[in-house]
């Protein structure tokens, strides 16, 4: 990589890490160009010469710490094979051990999920972080469907409507937590947190 390319790079970086900076203590209406420019050191021309606009930095900031659901998906089942309760255990788990262990992530969710005010709550790229891609909603579905075969779902519940309580209650606890991460660790208490999501879900006596 030449030196030009290398320096223009860094102030790529530079002005991502302001824009999540000012995000965070602003929130995203209320945060200009120029607010991003000063935190970074850079002029308004610098972020233009990298980025359309103030959509374009948000998409790129989401972009860069995109949670892998997909592969957590796909990972689960490729090691847990076909035991469909222990793959949805092992998806749930990873996915709030991602927002309580990498930080950039935890970050790009906080603002996402409370510095987003409502006209920007329809951004296509929040989705990013707040949905399931298409692939892993599909593979989660199919997931509770073969737990159906199995006589492990409860039998008021579709797979469908499992898949999306099972989701928006993981969103749930992370929007509760991430208003303040202090009040509780969320490390010492998913395993528990998992396990109430589940029970909600399955038969009793469900292994």
């Amino acid at each position: 990589m030449s030196r030009r390319k290398a320096d223009a790079e860094r102030t790529r970086e530079a002005i991502l890490d302001a824009a999540e900076t000012t995000f965070l203590v602003q929130g995203v209406s209320r945060t200009t160009l120029a607010h991003i420019a000063q935190e970074a050191g850079v002029t308004r021309g610098a972020i233009y010469w990298h980025f359309e606009d103030k959509a374009a930095v948000f998409d790129a900031l989401l972009e860069r710490v995109r949670l892998p659901l997909d592969g957590i998906v796909d990972d689960a089942v490729q090691r847990l094979g076909t035991t469909p309760v222990e793959c949805l255990r092992d998806i749930a788990q990873r996915s709030l051990a991602g927002i309580c262990h990498d930080l950039p992530l935890q970050r790009a969710a906080t603002i996402v999920l409370h510095r987003c005010e409502k006209l920007e709550d329809k951004h296509p790229r929040i989705c990013m972080i707040t949905q399931l891609p298409k692939h892993a909603e599909a593979h989660v579905e199919a997931l509770f469907e073969q737990a159906q075969a199995d006589g492990n779902l409860r039998a008021d519940l579709t797979p469908a409507s499992a898949r999306r309580q099972f989701h928006g209650f993981l969103i749930g606890v992370c929007f509760d937590w991430l208003q303040d991460p202090q009040q509780y660790s969320l490390a010492d208490e998913y395993d528990g947190i998992v396990e109430t999501l589940m029970r909600g879900l399955l038969v009793e006596n469900t292994p």
